[in-house]
């Protein structure tokens, strides 16, 4: 159905927004536990760095996914396989760390099952 091609990009947009969200919450909880004396200056350098890496490379491919068209793909299956390859693609062209895979993979089967039960 060709809503749900939409429905499944404006979703996976939102998903992924908020996993960006979450990334910025861990480094808020990065900062506090250093200026609690609760992590070292090291540990704390090292999860600032690959969190601000990590948040980066999500915002680049939030917008990324704006730039999508639905029209491209014959339904939404199709396309929620190809999104996933690309995005895939894309996060280690750009060196994202390895969560990042890991967060467009869940976050495309929690969009797809939602689709599949519920919508339309």
């Amino acid at each position: 159905m060709p809503g749900q091609k939409k429905l499944f990009l404006t979703m996976f947009q939102a998903e992924m927004e908020d996993s960006h969200g979450d990334v910025l919450y861990l480094s808020g909880v990065n900062e506090s536990r250093f200026k609690n004396g609760e992590i070292t200056n090291y540990v704390y350098n090292e999860n600032k760095a690959f969190l601000a890496h990590e948040a980066s490379g999500i915002k680049e491919l939030i917008t990324y996914i704006g730039t999508i068209n639905a029209e491209n793909y014959k339904d939404v299956e199709e396309m929620a396989s190809s999104v996933g390859e690309l995005l895939k693609t894309r996060a280690k062209e750009q060196d994202d760390p390895q969560a990042v895979y890991g967060i467009i993979s869940r976050k495309i089967k929690k969009v797809m099952k939602y689709i599949m039960e519920y919508a339309e």
